[in-house]
């Protein structure tokens, strides 16, 4: 190839590709911002048909879901167009019936994958969960409960509170249960051994509930919300009574446990026994009989 060829092939080929990759590449930069705008447009959507407003954690968390997986779908789309430039630039279509052949026989063969790119259209439309959400989703095996690290078309990813990551297709998602959702609820179960303790164990577990509000610590870091308590169980082992407490979802875990602390601090305060550990039942004792005389033995002093 001579010197005066290169140049022919460079200014009917090379040019042009140099022009629609930078073409592409500002519209690439041009739709991080319009990005950004949908995504605000996508949030009012939603925000007008959840009950309340929303706190500006949950907004957060559902702009960085929605802008992650929409930048990538833009990346995505990038990479598509570079390639069918180039195949125009280099006059290349009849490529486009061999891959077009290979992506039929892909889809056929890869029904599960289709599901799990509906179902994960399907989630970032409805919005059930978003990045930072801690959640139980239930397929065909066990659920799998976790806070979501990364939502994408295919899967979406839990990591449990033992550190695992769970990997879950968005196919195989058949209920998905949000326990951060705008407020989570602190919740914590106690065993009353003794019957005669389970009305003044209920008046403890309220008061905790509502005297954590006033503490200088945790006060700040609560929302004002009712106190509900209940008795969920009767078993031989006693009864099981539950404090419930709305709380932001930031804090639900730490809520939980500091509600624990107070209130086995409270029921040790007031002698109420919450296990066999520490209310040992009293042995009856039976009644001294009356010695009886031996036949033939005199009762006179």
């Amino acid at each position: 190839m001579t010197f005066n060829e290169i140049l022919g092939w460079i200014a009917r080929h090379g040019i042009a590709l140099a022009v629609g990759t930078v073409v592409l590449f500002g519209l690439y930069r041009l739709a991080q911002p319009l990005i950004h705008r949908l995504v605000v447009g996508i949030l009012h959507v939603q925000q007008a048909a959840m009950p309340g407003d929303a706190p500006a954690e949950e907004l957060q968390k559902r702009s960085v879901t929605l802008e992650d997986v929409l930048n990538k779908v833009a990346r995505a789309l990038f990479l598509f167009s570079f390639v069918f430039l180039v195949l125009a630039v280099f006059d290349l279509w009849e490529l486009i019936a061999g891959v077009g052949i290979v992506v039929a026989a892909l889809t056929l063969a890869g029904q599960a994958i289709v599901l799990d790119y509906l179902m994960g259209l399907l989630i970032l439309i409805e919005g059930p969960y978003f990045k930072g959400d801690w959640i139980v989703v239930q397929g065909p095996g066990a659920p799998v409960e976790g806070e979501v690290e990364e939502i994408n078309l295919r899967r979406t990813v839990l990591r449990d509170t033992l550190g695992a990551m769970h990997s879950v297709s968005n196919g195989l998602i058949r209920v998905s249960s949000n326990l951060t959702r705008i407020y989570s609820v602190a919740s914590v179960e106690v065993q009353i051994v003794r019957s005669a303790d389970l009305d003044r164990a209920l008046a403890v577990a309220r008061r905790v509930g509502e005297e954590i509000e006033n503490d200088p610590e945790w006060g700040p870091r609560l929302v004002p919300a009712p106190v509900n308590t209940a008795v969920v169980a009767l078993t031989l082992d006693g009864a099981t009574i539950r404090l419930m407490r709305r709380v932001p979802p930031a804090v639900r875990a730490t809520a939980s446990s500091e509600l624990r602390r107070r209130l086995m601090d409270a029921y040790r305060a007031e002698s109420v026994g919450t296990g066999r550990w520490d209310a040992p039942m009293p042995m009856p004792v039976a009644p001294p009989e009356a010695s009886q005389p031996m036949p033939g033995e005199s009762t006179d002093p």
